[in-house]
């Protein structure tokens, strides 16, 4: 039985459940399984390491919400269009499987045909099998932190055995995996290209994003990456989405210093600013899930303006020539 389920207080506004001022409205649906995991991520909110509140991820609150209120809701909407896709983000604690997979099941049996993503803890094929046989259009299996020597130390897991489960994953079921790369974690800008060149080289989808210390964490005075470090970063993952290989790249000390881009789409996508919207799954633009309001988003969740997407071109100080 699944009679209650964490909701992200941006979906709760986009469902009408809560009332609150928002600049940009979620087209996602973002819902939570499972509190307490049982692994000790550093930097994350829900490790069994963490002093923050149960109902956290990142720095958004997920309240829990009955279950009856949520499908009501939701069927609506998906009815009016205002809701693109539906997203679990999955905690490793006990019972939070048979709860994706039931949270999975009432979606689909409630008729929703719009896409609906599953992200876990890549430590299982096998999961990710029982997750699509149940519904889930994609599985989401985020590496997170994208280098070796750091992996095992901030998430207590092996970097190899984390891809390995990717890239098995990716073979099996082309075109219905994702991963994503948390940037600012310690890694140098080439250790975190070369990870989303091998994701996009595997096929896989590549979402990213920026580092955000939260109290309560083991990384909560950790500093943020820099901007200008996080466009360059945004570029990178851009072209390299969209066709571009690691031939393009030039470091310096771990640096990217020169990407020579002579796709004039490529161009012309950074010239618009894409490559600073938010990126990873379709129709998913996660509204301040990196900052808060009245900051300078790190991820827009919403085309740039000229001026805006300039901004960002000159702050990476980057030579795309």
């Amino acid at each position: 039985m699944l009679e209650t389920i964490g909701v992200s207080y941006g979906t709760l506004m986009l469902l009408g459940l809560k009332d609150a001022r928002v600049l940009d409205m979620p087209t996602t649906a973002h819902f939570l399984v499972g509190e307490n995991c049982v692994y000790s991520c550093k930097f994350c909110a829900q490790a069994r390491t963490s002093d923050c509140s149960h109902n956290m991820l990142s720095r958004i609150t997920w309240p829990q919400t009955p279950w009856e209120q949520v499908e009501a809701s939701l069927a609506g909407a998906i009815g009016s269009g205002e809701l693109k896709r539906v997203c679990l983000q999955v905690v490793d604690a006990p019972g939070s499987t048979s709860a994706a997979l039931a949270f999975v099941r009432k979606i689909r049996a409630a008729g929703c045909l719009i896409p609906l993503s599953v992200c876990v803890t890549p430590t299982s094929v096998s999961r990710v099998r029982l997750l699509l046989e149940a519904g889930a259009s994609t599985v989401g299996l985020p590496i997170d932190v994208a280098s070796d020597g750091l992996h095992r130390q901030i998430k207590g897991r092996g970097f190899s055995e984390a891809w390995e489960v990717l890239e098995e994953a990716s073979q099996l079921w082309p075109g219905k995996i994702s991963t994503h790369f948390i940037a600012g974690l310690g890694e140098t800008e080439e250790e975190i290209t070369r990870c989303i060149a091998k994701a996009c080289d595997l096929g896989i989808r590549v979402g990213l994003f920026a580092f955000t210390p939260v109290k309560g964490t083991q990384m909560e005075n950790a500093p943020a990456p820099s901007p200008a470090s996080y466009r360059r970063i945004q570029i990178a993952a851009y072209c390299l989405s969209n066709g571009g290989s690691l031939d393009l790249f030039e470091f310096q000390d771990g640096r990217i210093v020169r990407i020579r881009i002579s796709d004039p789409e490529l161009k012309a996508g950074i010239e618009k600013g894409i490559p600073f919207q938010t990126s990873g799954c379709t129709y998913c633009n996660r509204p301040y899930y990196n900052e808060r309001p009245g900051q300078v988003p790190m991820n827009y969740p919403r085309p740039l303006t000229a001026p805006e997407a300039r901004d960002c071109i000159s702050e990476s100080r980057l030579d795309l020539s």
